[in-house]
This record gives structure tokens, C-alpha cells and sequence, in this order.
């Protein structure tokens, strides 16, 4: 098995993981959406929903950054 081989079908997968993923975060949101509109209503539901999701998406962000080499580091940085 060549090492392009291995990369494309790595790449597949984690193509696959993230489709999944996003569509059970559709899913959820659905849900809670609807939880949320039937006892506060649909505005302020929207609202929360969409504040959950930019603390989600800030979390994230936080994660690469601190995972991430600083710019111009040294290549050796990336290996531990």
C-alpha cells in the first residue's frame, strides 16, 4: 500500500467523521430548538440555540490555537 493510498483513504475517513458529526449536531439542534420554542418560544429558543453554538464553535477555536504551533516556530515544535 502506498503511503498516497493510505492518505486518501485517511482523508475519506475523516471527510466521513466530520459528515457524520455535523449531521448529528443538525439533529441536535433540531431537538433542542424545539425544547427550547415550546416552554420560552421560538425567538428567544433561536437565541439560545445560537449562543450554545458560538460558545461550540470559540471552544474549538481555543483548542487549535493552544494545540497549534506559534507562528515561525521551530519545525522540531510539532514533534513534542
Amino acid at each position: 500500500m502506498s503511503t498516497e493510498q493510505y492518505d486518501a483513504d485517511a482523508y475519506g475517513q475523516e471527510l466521513a467523521r466530520i459528515s457524520h458529526h455535523q449531521h448529528e449536531a443538525t439533529d441536535a439542534r433540531f431537538t433542542v430548538f424545539q425544547a427550547l420554542a415550546a416552554g420560552i418560544g421560538h425567538e428567544q429558543a433561536d437565541d439560545t440555540v445560537a449562543k450554545l453554538e458560538a460558545g461550540a464553535v470559540a471552544g474549538a477555536h481555543t483548542w487549535i490555537s493552544e494545540s497549534s504551533p506559534p507562528h515561525k516556530s521551530e519545525p522540531r515544535f510539532e514533534d513534542g
